[in-house]
């Protein structure tokens, strides 16, 4: 359609007339008005089909002025959320009379929008460098966005770190029937980690199919099925027996769901609110040569945090605890799928990973846990409430173990009685994108079979206990 050129006093005209309407609108918000078309600026990659699906929702209601402008800001805010778009405005006018004369009540304002969409940048590349968790890597992220008109995505993430010798997974990402709330993803991964922890290295190749979507009581879920290749390689001279026997390749085949609901004000340090998750999986659909593998693990974290004496202080409690079951016969479960704890970002006061059972010098991972910690925070005496930086005392406790399955009562028992437990006091820094902490860590309690640290002890993450 050829584009109508206005002169600039014809321009003048129909701002003075939208000014006046936008004013009678603003006067009279409860006035009944009738949405009659929705017309769209820009967007000239993305699919009229895909446009559609959101905007045909605005036609055929009822509307007064203030339903109106709220129906129009939700339906901006849902494309928005797709993230496709750079900028996006939306303007009314009145319908023509004879485009509506006869259709709508007395008294009804026939209007129409006008979306005006720019779109953001199709292609994307990122470079950089992350600290955390005990390793420094550089990474490559590039992406193509909207490559078919409906917010689909191709994702390549390359990663190289002092423990993730090489990690890249590409990741296809589209909205399920153009929802904004439920989108799904497939990915393909291919990554080499060293767990020195365990003097060996495990390569991964594989798939993962998931949807995400909104989950019971305003929560986030996640259901999904993955398809992965393990194999525990690269054994070091100084291996034990225990990981020596683990050696070689596994194929796993899962479904696994979570559901978050997290209320907490910032996920990095938060001052108020209360966060769950539970996470579970169930192994064991597909043969191999050497016999799937084949469990049931499931694991529940909770936080809560909350402020007092206007502020100036913080307590933050929190605790997660897991089960891995094996499907199998002999009921032995596989090194790769074990749970493994400790560190600056769960139990302070060890090695990484270094918690729970060990053979010789190498940690073996655990079948069941549970972790505790309660941290205060406070100001520092002079310094602004807005300042990110804050006086840390903590206590953290729990249990890694193994499960003795002739025995399972004595299992529980001794993790709930027999915690290992450290404390220590410190400082944290809540950086835009992630959570610094210098701690001086104090082990109190400890298995034999376990590594402790006493002293600083450095930390980077996004979560902590």
């Amino acid at each position: 359609m050829p584009e109508i050129l206005m002169t600039s006093e014809e321009q003048k005209d129909a701002a003075r007339v939208k000014n006046v309407l936008y004013e009678a609108l603003e006067r009279n918000q409860s006035l009944p008005v009738a949405l009659t078309a929705v017309n769209v600026q820009g967007g000239a990659n993305t699919r009229s089909s895909f446009l559609r699906s959101h905007l045909e929702l605005l036609l055929s209601k009822p509307y007064t002025v203030t339903s109106l402008f709220s129906a129009l800001d939700q339906t901006a805010s849902n494309l928005n959320s797709f993230g496709i778009f750079s900028d996006l405005s939306y303007a009314l006018d009145l319908t023509q009379p004879e485009l509506s004369a006869g259709v709508y009540p007395p008294g009804t304002l026939p209007l129409t929008a006008t979306m005006v969409l720019k779109e953001a940048p199709s292609k994307r590349l990122r470079t950089g460098t992350d600290v955390g968790n005990g390793e420094v890597s550089a990474y490559v992220n590039g992406s193509l966005n909207n490559i078919f008109g409906g917010a689909e995505s191709l994702t390549l993430d390359a990663n190289i770190g002092t423990r993730t010798k090489s990690s890249y997974i590409l990741n296809y990402s589209m909205p399920i029937q153009n929802s904004h709330m439920w989108k799904a993803d497939l990915s393909g991964i291919v990554s080499t980690t060293d767990r020195e922890w365990a003097s060996h290295e495990q390569d991964l190749k594989g798939l993962r199919l998931k949807a995400t979507g909104p989950g019971a009581l305003g929560g986030v879920q996640e259901v999904g099925y993955e398809a992965f290749m393990r194999s525990v390689t690269g054994l070091k001279d100084e291996a034990s027996v225990t990981v020596r026997a683990a050696a070689g390749d596994s194929f796993k085949s899962s479904f696994f769901n979570s559901w978050t609901l997290d209320k907490r004000n910032d996920p990095l340090f938060p001052t108020e609110g209360y966060y769950i998750k539970m996470r579970n999986e169930v192994a064991g659909f597909l043969p191999n040569n050497k016999g799937d593998i084949q469990f049931m693990k499931g694991e529940i974290e909770t936080q809560t945090a909350r402020s007092f004496l206007n502020d100036y202080f913080t307590i933050s409690v929190s605790a997660r605890t897991g089960l891995l079951w094996s499907l199998l016969g002999d009921g032995k479960t596989n090194i790769v799928d074990r749970f493994f704890l400790g560190g600056p970002n769960d139990v302070r006061g060890f090695y990484l990973n270094r918690m729970g059972p060990s053979d010789e010098e190498d940690s073996i991972g655990g079948e069941t846990y549970v972790l505790y910690g309660i941290s205060l925070f406070s100001r520092l005496p002079n310094v602004s409430r807005e300042s990110p930086l804050r006086l840390h005392f903590f206590a953290n406790g729990g249990s890694l173990l193994g499960i003795d399955r002739a025995d399972p009562k004595s299992t529980l028992i001794e993790l709930l009685q027999k915690p290992s437990v450290s404390a220590g006091v410190g400082l944290i820094y809540r950086h835009p994108v992630a959570r610094f902490e210098l701690n001086f860590t104090l082990p109190i309690a400890v298995r034999s079979s376990e590594f402790p640290r006493k002293g600083f002890q450095f930390g980077i993450g996004l979560s902590y206990l």
